[in-house]
């Protein structure tokens, strides 16, 4: 990671990373104001998916990506346009990690581990379908243009690492 971002400089853009501070359990946006002196830190707290890795111990805690707390963080984005902007004149596209639809399965057979991974399918669909609603609900002026979504499966919270497109 240290030489991954060892030529990256101070951030021109507008720019948020959440983590989720396991001992507190609060969720802290790291942005153009504080991500600069932790990137390094920020960027590898980021990957530390609960329950695949240990937490990122750094800058004084340990630290999940924010995604344990938020799947689809919209709120951040568009509060950050409403300091300039009127919500009006925001537009906003989403790319998302899981299908627009849930697949049906027959789990009629399933054993217990296969109800768990099937749980946790549905529950990453929801926590992202969610997360957009709710944003869409709050910002009833904005204009959610694009919702974009994955045409095949992307690697899920249950095997985050496993390609599927090999």
């Amino acid at each position: 990671m240290e030489s991954e971002l060892s030529d990256v400089g101070i951030q021109q853009r507008f720019v948020d990373v959440g983590l989720t501070d396991i001992i507190t359990g609060v969720y802290k946006d790291f942005t153009k104001a504080n991500i600069d002196a932790n990137l390094q830190d920020v960027m590898f707290a980021s990957f530390s998916l609960a329950g695949f890795f240990p937490p990122a111990e750094s800058m004084g805690t340990s630290w999940f990506s924010g995604s344990t707390v938020w799947n689809l963080d919209i709120f951040s984005v568009v509060n950050k346009c409403l300091e300039t902007v009127a919500s009006k004149d925001i537009v906003v596209d989403v790319i998302l990690t899981s299908e627009k639809t849930l697949k049906q399965v027959d789990a009629s057979n399933f054993n217990t581990i296969q109800v768990l991974l099937r749980y946790l399918e549905v529950s990453r669909y929801y926590s992202n379908m969610n997360g957009l609603l709710k944003a869409k609900f709050a910002y009833p002026g904005v204009n959610f243009r694009y919702v974009i979504s994955p045409s095949r499966s992307l690697p899920s919270n249950t095997t985050p690492l496993v390609s599927h497109f090999s």
